[in-house]
């Protein structure tokens, strides 16, 4: 049998470990950590003090057969097919997939790391977003600050996401007329991706969100309660809500294969690390030009999986992202490689679906619901949505984060 050995125990690497063949493959997931956290349930418990229960443990989400292992991986050698634990352990390997997704650094920003532990946020873990869900309770107005410290985050429509929550939760309490909400981004509009963004400002605009694009955060002046960005400019908070720089693996590689953020250089189309065959990077960890979403990891383990057993497969690029607009609407960020995000309109039926999504989370892992899936992501083709809701305004693909 060959050995695939895959480190990190998230969706990506659960949902590629169940996808192989286990009368033909010896699979080994390895993880620092023994729960496995649905992440972006992170959103309502910081936001909405969601008390469900978001964690089960990786060994009952892989199939029989599959071995697990509790250990932190320090170090990796390609050449030679050796990976090296804690405690001196080595394991080695005919196939191996890395995906051990991101990882918030807010030392990276001067005066962030004291945010991040006094305040809380929503991007980092479970203790932060109940953190951040009491930092909102024993507010009682004033200026917030809620933005993005570095263009690369994961998911790109949670911060849209936090702060429209963020002001269905002032309005619900009464706090919406003592409050002035800024949304700052390092981008030069409030989304990224152009098509959605003619939908999200008019929202924003609407619910007296101010938007201060440009904004490159440069550090946090928590004496003075202001932030400065890289350009000069400066804004008060009494509150600030700031998502933390992501960056990629910590672990040693022998050979340069990353980024100067830890991310791993993959191919676009088949997530094989650069100059090696039987080494692939997927998820929130890869260098790939498209979203660092759940439904990515996900779409991007099934063609790993495929190519492992010798089926021709590539990744389009595709991005399906929920996307939370507060007081009980939703929408989709949908787009791949070829065609730029639809231009979606919100609706009561989408949040419907996302929350149904997260219901039916821990099924998917497992490919229970995978025909469903196959469906789903047919029926919104983006190239056919497009060409639905693009008509008046086609715009072109774009490299920006969708």
């Amino acid at each position: 049998m060959e050995k695939v050995l895959i480190i990190g125990g998230g969706a990506g690497g659960i949902i590629l470990a169940n996808s192989l063949d286990l009368d033909q493959y010896d699979v080994t997931v390895v993880d620092k950590e023994a729960e496995h956290y649905y992440q972006p349930w992170y959103l309502y418990v910081a936001f909405k003090g969601s008390k469900r229960k978001i964690s089960r443990p990786i060994s009952k989400l892989l199939k029989p057969g599959i071995r697990f292992v509790k250990d932190t991986v320090k170090e990796i050698d390609l050449d030679n097919r050796k990976v090296y634990g804690s405690y001196e352990v080595t394991y080695s390997y005919d196939h191996i997939i890395v995906a051990t997704g991101t990882s918030p650094d807010p030392n990276v920003i001067p005066g962030l790391n004291n945010v991040y532990n006094q305040v809380g946020d929503f991007h980092s873990n479970l203790e932060n977003s109940r953190k951040l869900w009491n930092s909102l309770r024993n507010f009682n107005g004033g200026n917030i600050a809620f933005g993005m410290a570095s263009p690369v985050c994961k998911c790109p429509p949670s911060p849209i996401e936090g702060v429209l929550l963020l002001e269905e939760y002032l309005s619900k309490k009464g706090l919406k007329s003592k409050t002035r909400i800024t949304y700052f981004t390092p981008y030069p509009r409030a989304y990224p991706a152009e098509p959605m963004n003619r939908i999200v400002e008019p929202i924003m605009r609407e619910r007296g969100i101010e938007v201060i694009p440009f904004f490159d955060l440069d550090m946090v002046d928590t004496e003075n309660k202001k932030l400065k960005s890289i350009e000069g400019d400066e804004l008060n908070y009494d509150l600030p809500i700031i998502i933390p720089p992501c960056k990629g693996t910590k672990i040693k590689f022998r050979q340069d294969v990353k980024d100067e953020d830890g991310f791993i250089k993959a191919d676009k189309y088949t997530m094989r690390i650069k100059g090696y065959d039987d080494a692939y990077a997927v998820g929130d960890v890869n260098n790939l030009p498209t979203s660092k979403t759940g439904v990515t990891a996900h779409l991007e383990a099934k063609v790993v999986a495929n190519l492992i057993q010798g089926v021709y497969d590539k990744f389009t690029g595709r991005i399906n992202c929920p996307f939370d607009m507060g007081h009980g609407k939703a929408t989709f960020v949908i787009g791949d490689y070829e065609n730029p995000v639809v231009e979606y309109p919100p609706s009561r039926t989408k949040h419907f679906m996302k929350m149904t999504m997260a219901r039916i989370y821990w099924l998917t892992l497992k490919g229970y619901m995978d025909p469903l899936f196959d469906f789903y992501f047919e029926y919104t083709n983006p190239k056919k949505l497009n060409e639905k809701y693009n008509k008046s305004n086609p715009p072109k693909a774009s490299s920006q984060p969708q």
